[in-house]
């Protein structure tokens, strides 16, 4: 298990630079690494179930805090119990389609809507006409390693990713201030490699399974 500040050792040794103010922005370097995971790869492990419900005659319904893309919004059917899968689409598509709030169904799309900024919420067309439980399946931000100083998905399972992408951001740190400029571009190289092994594995290999897809032969197109 890699910790912050194993990670952290790793990052001083590659650079042999351990000014207090370079130590102090490493937790930032590491965060900016995971970002750029989160938002380039899709994993299992950065998707997150919630149930929730909506309101008879409220088409809109809140979406968790730490929410990044929809994968999949359910409705369950109050007599029946049936799943029903919504079609996402536009909120230009809702408002046309369904120009009238006031007019209720079953809902049959959703739409990402923001009513107020930091508040997003979807927005669901028609309107429900009962209180309808929901089930959305979502791409989310992970706790950060700077957070849960214990160890992550990703410090456990790529972690090499990890560090060269730390690495690469304290490069560019590292030649503002510093004037050091040597090795940011093979971090950001070696990091990139990292990058594209985790989208196979996300959006190639975790979609499949040899007994139908046979055994990855060759590089699997992101």
């Amino acid at each position: 298990m890699a910790t912050l500040a194993e990670i952290t050792a790793d990052i001083e040794a590659y650079t042999t630079y351990d000014d207090t103010d370079f130590v102090a922005e490493i937790p930032r370097f590491i965060q900016a690494a995971e970002e750029r995971i989160w938002y380039f790869v899709q994993l299992p492990d950065f998707q997150s179930n919630v149930v929730g419900s909506f309101t008879s005659g409220n088409q809109y319904l809140q979406l968790p805090s730490d929410f990044l893309a929809a994968a999949s919004l359910a409705i369950t059917l109050p007599v029946t119990g049936e799943f029903v899968y919504l079609l996402p689409k536009e909120t230009s598509y809702i408002r046309e389609v369904y120009p009238v709030p006031a007019t209720t169904g079953q809902p049959t799309c959703y739409a990402l809507f923001s009513a107020a900024a930091g508040s997003t919420t979807i927005i669901v067309g028609p309107t429900p006409d009962a209180a309808y439980v929901t089930e959305l399946n979502y791409f989310y931000k992970p706790d950060s390693l700077v957070t849960d100083t214990t160890g992550t998905w990703l410090s456990n399972n790529a972690y090499d990713t990890l560090l060269y992408g730390a690495l690469s951001e304290s490069a560019n740190y590292l030649k503002k201030v510093a004037g050091i400029d040597n090795m940011g571009d093979t971090y950001e190289q070696r990091f990139l490699v990292g990058l594209q092994g985790l989208k196979n594995l996300g959006e190639s290999r975790d979609r499949k399974d040899t007994y139908r897809s046979g055994e990855k032969r060759k590089s699997e197109a992101a």
